[in-house]
C-alpha cells in the first residue's frame, strides 16, 4: 500500500495537464486509451508534442564537485563486447527483466565534419518516436558546451504497437554527461526516475568517434534497459515465452536502433526528425497570439467595408 502512496505522490509532484500517468488493465481497455493506441499505431503526426516540466532538485548536481559515475554502464559495454556481433551490427543480451543492447555503425562522413552538425549533449532528440524533451544545462566546458544536464523525455512505448497491448508511453528524467575529445565524443545518459513508472533503468551512451586513416565516423549505442512488460501481455501469460518475449525485444530494437540512426543522419542533412504536431504552447513560425492578432484585424476590416458599402 505504501509503495503505491510513493508511486502516486511522485507522480502528483512532476505530473502537468499532458502527462501520461502509469495504467491499469481497466484503463487499458478503455475507449479513449484505445483510440490514443490507434492514434498511436496509424496517425503519429497528429499527435501533440510535448515539453514536460522538470521538477526535481537539481542543487547535488549543481555542485562544481559534482563526479558522474560510468562504471555501470561501462560494465555493460564490457559484457555486450564478449557476444559475437550481427551481421547487421547489434549484440544483445536479455536478463529476466533487463536488456542489454549494442549498437554500432560506421557512416562515410569525416568526424570533424559529422560533429560540427551533430550536437553529441542533444542525440536524444534522434530516439525513435520522441514527443519531446526538457533540457536544463547544469554545466558547460570552456568552449560553453553542455556537459552536464538534466532532461525530461516524453516518448512513444516500443514497438507502438504496445499502445494496444497496456505498455505506458515514456516519462523519465536522465542525468546526462557529455565528453568532448578530438577523436571522440560521447553522451552517457542515467535514469534518475520516471514519474509514471514506465521504466526503472534506461541507462545508455551514444559515442561518435574517428576512425584512424580514414574519412568513415564510427557511431556506437550501448543500453541497459528494464521496463515494464504490457499489462495485457502479461494478462494472457505471453511474457513467459521467452523465445516469443525475445523475438519480439530484439525486433523492437532493430527498429528503434535503425530509426535512431537514421535520424543522426538527418540531422547532419539539415533535416527535420520532429515527430507530431507543435503543442498549444509550442512556439511555431508564427507565434499564436499573433495568429489570433491578426484575425481580428482582417474581421475589423471587413467589418468597416461592410458597413462602408451600406452607407453608399
Amino acid at each position: 500500500m505504501s509503495t503505491d502512496r510513493s508511486a502516486e505522490a511522485l507522480y502528483a509532484h512532476h505530473s502537468a495537464p499532458n502527462t501520461v500517468p502509469q495504467g491499469t488493465l481497466l484503463t487499458d481497455l478503455a475507449p479513449r486509451k484505445i483510440f490514443r493506441a490507434a492514434q498511436i499505431m496509424f496517425a503519429k503526426n497528429t499527435l501533440s508534442r510535448k515539453r514536460l516540466p522538470v521538477r526535481l532538485d537539481l542543487e547535488q548536481y549543481r555542485d562544481p564537485n559534482y563526479v558522474y559515475d560510468t562504471d555501470s554502464t561501462e560494465k555493460v559495454e564490457k559484457q555486450l563486447l564478449d557476444v559475437p556481433l550481427t551481421a547487421d551490427g547489434m549484440r544483445w543480451i536479455h536478463g529476466r527483466t533487463e536488456v542489454y543492447f549494442y549498437g554500432v555503425r560506421t557512416v562515410d562522413i569525416d568526424y570533424d565534419d559529422f560533429v560540427s552538425k551533430v550536437e553529441i549533449s542533444r542525440v536524444g532528440d534522434c530516439f525513435k518516436d520522441v514527443l519531446g524533451i526538457n533540457t536544463q544545462v547544469l554545466h558547460r566546458d570552456a568552449e560553453g558546451r553542455p556537459t552536464l544536464q538534466i532532461e525530461r523525455i516524453a516518448a512513444l512505448a516500443q514497438p507502438t504497437y504496445t499502445a494496444f497491448l497496456g505498455k505506458d508511453e515514456l516519462d523519465v528524467y536522465k542525468l546526462e554527461f557529455a565528453e568532448y575529445g578530438p577523436d571522440e565524443q560521447r553522451n552517457w545518459m542515467r535514469t534518475v526516475c520516471s514519474p509514471n513508472l514506465s521504466t526503472s533503468v534506461d541507462d545508455s551512451y551514444m559515442a561518435v568517434s574517428r576512425i584512424p586513416g580514414s574519412n568513415h565516423t564510427k557511431v556506437v549505442f550501448v543500453a541497459h534497459q528494464v521496463f515494464p512488460r504490457p499489462r495485457i501481455m502479461q494478462l494472457f501469460g505471453l511474457d513467459r515465452w521467452i523465445w516469443f518475449r525475445d523475438t519480439l525485444t530484439e525486433a523492437a530494437y532493430r527498429s528503434f536502433w535503425n530509426t535512431t540512426y537514421g535520424n543522426l543522419l538527418r540531422v547532419y542533412e539539415g533535416k527535420e526528425i520532429a515527430i507530431g504536431r507543435p503543442s498549444n504552447g509550442e512556439k511555431t513560425g508564427v507565434p499564436r497570439a499573433l495568429k489570433i492578432a491578426g484575425a481580428a484585424l482582417a474581421g475589423l476590416y471587413l467589418l468597416r467595408r461592410t458597413r462602408r458599402a451600406k452607407r453608399r
